[in-house]
């Protein structure tokens, strides 16, 4: 079977985006791909099955209908984000803000994500979670002292949380002031000793500060610096399971031939595969925005692939009180559906005998509470 592809261009008022979607059936693999104006801004691989069974052009037909739906969802998904933002800008809101937002970082559209969490901001200038997301775009685009700014106000407001000394080190770091980046990360590892993302930032703070800080009074020496983030390098493997013997082999090497800056080099690169955006919660998060702005053309096979993923992550992350919520809310849309389906076959009663008084009655029920589940779900949503 030949690989499979397809490739379309999206227009939104002045900006096209192109994607593309193949397999590479050595790997097993389907990609599909976002680029704006010839630059890749976000990446997606799907394992597929590949066992083909007897009949190969079934199989082929099957893959390519996988494939398919991969690539239209993605279209649709990118159509769907700035229609939300168009009607999310007549009404603002700052929850549904802050949801398009973490859609936008999803797809890697950084200056859409900035220019949303700073209207959120705008709405609620107390926001610490308008806050802290404005913040973490920024270090993404490198704007450390903005976001140094905004960390210090969520910090004075009372949200002394681990995230936020982690993001203030983190944004310490790409300064490389490593002082104040690793006294962050010790307030974060003492709020969460657990914390791996912290560990690992740490170990990248104390490897870089070996660079342009040899001599600093208020380090260890270099030695004990290399020693401190290969244990916090352990530790992270012991947790992470994208973490493998391979990566550490690679890094354990370089320090072993004293290259910091190629081990430097191999700890960003892999930082965000290890730590990537939290996925679970933004099938929630495109849920709540579909339900909530474009729910007259919410599928009943949409609804279906939304049951099917929050089922999913739950595998995953049976704890995940969010995901619970969340699939308690598809399955009252489900009920609701089914009473405008009812609704459709009481009016078919009553076309073929207009004096059954039964279905009439049961008609009117029906329309009344088909109504209450909708204002039920707008105000559980909001």
């Amino acid at each position: 079977m030949p690989d499979i592809g397809f490739n379309d261009n999206v227009t939104i008022g002045n900006r096209t985006f192109h994607i593309q979607t193949a397999t590479n059936k050595s790997k097993g693999i389907v990609r599909c791909e976002i680029f704006e104006q010839g630059r890749l801004i976000t990446t997606q691989v799907i394992n597929y099955e590949r066992r083909r069974g007897k009949d190969a052009k079934s199989f082929e037909n099957r893959v390519r209908s996988f494939i398919k739906d991969v690539h239209l969802s993605t279209v649709d998904e990118i159509k769907f984000l700035f229609k939300v933002a168009d009607r999310i800008k007549k009404v603002p809101n700052i929850s549904s803000l802050i949801k398009l937002g973490l859609l936008f970082l999803k797809h890697n559209l950084i200056t859409d994500a900035v220019d949303t969490f700073k209207r959120a901001l705008a709405l609620d200038p107390k926001s610490n979670r308008a806050m802290i997301l404005l913040a973490y775009t920024y270090i993404r685009l490198n704007r450390n002292d903005e976001a140094i700014n905004l960390l210090q106000r969520a910090l004075k407001s009372g949200y002394s949380y681990a995230d936020v000394y982690n993001k203030l080190g983190w944004a310490y770091l790409n300064k490389k002031n490593h002082i104040k980046a690793l006294s962050y990360f010790q307030e974060a590892l003492r709020i969460n000793p657990n914390y791996n993302e912290v560990q690992y930032n740490s170990a990248i703070a104390y490897l870089q500060s070996t660079l342009t800080d040899r001599s600093s009074s208020y380090l260890p020496p270099p030695s004990i610096r290399i020693e401190r983030a290969r244990q916090l390098l352990q530790k992270v493997k012991n947790q992470n399971k994208i973490f493998d013997d391979k990566l550490l082999a690679e890094i354990d090497q370089y320090l072993e031939r004293s290259e910091i800056d190629q081990a430097i080099r191999v700890l960003v690169r892999e930082r965000e595969k290890l730590f990537p955006q939290e996925t679970a919660g933004l099938i929630s998060t495109s849920f709540y925005l579909k339900f909530m702005y474009d729910g007259v053309h919410l599928t009943e096979k949409e609804i279906k692939q939304y049951e099917r993923e929050l089922k999913e992550a739950i595998k995953h992350k049976p704890d995940y009180a969010d995901l619970w919520n969340s699939l308690g809310i598809v399955h009252l849309i489900q009920c609701r559906n089914l009473f405008l389906q009812a609704l459709n076959e009481f009016d078919r009663a009553l076309e073929i005998n207009p004096s059954y008084e039964k279905a009439l009655k049961n008609k009117k029920l029906v329309e009344n509470d088909g109504r209450e589940f909708l204002i039920l779900l707008r105000a559980i949503l909001k």
